[in-house]
């Protein structure tokens, strides 16, 4: 299977389609989407969500084109900067494997708008390193992350995983620091003044002022599932994290601060696990652990008990999103 996704670049995307159809065909039959939750924290979530009013079909297919492009997004990503080799899409089926391990995945739900947002913000941090101005790259970083949490609010966090990765990436002084506080500031500064002038802005100020107040740390209340996928996924993030510092992996200075620059993000979408929501709905985490099986992956030499291990879990998934259908909840 490793071998496949390093040859024969069409064949490889008709293969992440029809897995894409395979896996979202349940959510179509069901029609489950989570409807907005009316809360001025998630704006642009509730603008696009009232545009489609009650249609849980339409919903469906926003979703799902959205994913479709974040999927594209993600391969094109680490191929750009050269996590993965090239001309493969390895990155493209891994994010899709682990994106959809569980059936609460696949709907119109606030970070799946996100993702596309998150994943421009990592695109851009990822790029500092590699120009000599960054002040645009720095601006853009944090308008990113605004627009990000304009859908899912948590992902505002993200701005200090911003400041603490220019400084991974060499970018030093205050004023660089300030840049992407200054391109979060700017969307805010403009919903701010809609709300100044609707006459609600002290009371959204309070709702914002709230919304940290769900990071709890009681239990997660997980089901058994939920359990087993994170289990799994964390042995293919340690197992993955020491191929990738081994001395088969890229040792490149840009390579090592990008990964550096993604294991301190790793710290950030664990923390959102503890926002108040379903828990794997908090997908940050599963877009990280994307990054890294990708890049492990395309190091390795020995692929055939590789390939059984992604046979296996790709029919492991597919199984997953079915079996909701014939009433069974794992």
């Amino acid at each position: 299977m490793l071998k496949f996704f390093k040859h024969n670049y069409i064949a490889q995307l008709i293969v992440i389609v029809l897995l894409l159809v395979a896996l979202w065909i349940p959510v179509f039959i069901s029609h489950v989407s989570e409807v907005a939750v009316g809360t001025p924290t998630t704006p642009l979530y509730n603008l696009i969500a009232g545009i489609f009013g009650s249609s849980s079909l339409a919903m469906t297919i926003f979703a799902f084109i959205i994913f479709s492009v974040s999927v594209l997004f993600f391969n094109s990503m680490l191929s750009v900067n050269q996590l993965v080799t090239r001309n493969s899409s390895i990155g493209a089926f891994v994010f899709v494997l682990c994106m959809c391990c569980v059936p609460i995945q696949d709907e119109f739900y606030p970070f799946m708008l996100a993702c596309p947002f998150i994943m421009m913000a990592m695109q851009t941090v990822y790029l500092i390193y590699q120009v000599e101005k960054p002040e645009a790259y720095l601006m853009n970083a944090g308008l990113f992350v605004a627009l990000a949490s304009m859908f899912y609010f948590p992902a505002i966090i993200l701005i200090i995983w911003v400041l603490l990765s220019i400084l991974i990436m060499d970018v030093r002084g205050v004023r660089l620091s300030m840049i992407p506080v200054l391109g979060l500031m700017f969307p805010y500064f403009i919903l701010f003044v809609i709300f100044y002038f609707n006459q609600t802005l002290i009371d959204n100020i309070h709702n914002y002022s709230l919304v940290f107040n769900e990071l709890s740390l009681e239990k997660l209340g997980i089901g058994t599932s939920e359990m087993i996928v994170f289990a799994l996924l964390f042995v293919f993030l340690i197992l993955s994290l020491m191929m990738i510092k081994s001395g088969n992996a890229d040792n490149s200075v840009s390579t090592r601060k990008k990964v550096n620059v993604t294991i301190l993000l790793f710290v950030f979408s664990f923390i959102m696990l503890f926002m108040k929501k379903p828990v794997m709905c908090n997908g940050l985490i599963f877009l990280v652990l994307s990054v890294f099986i990708s890049m492990a992956l395309c190091y390795v030499k020995k692929s055939k008990l590789i390939d059984v291990v992604l046979i296996i879990m790709m029919l492991a998934v597919i199984a997953n999103q079915y079996l909701p259908l014939f009433g069974i909840k794992l």
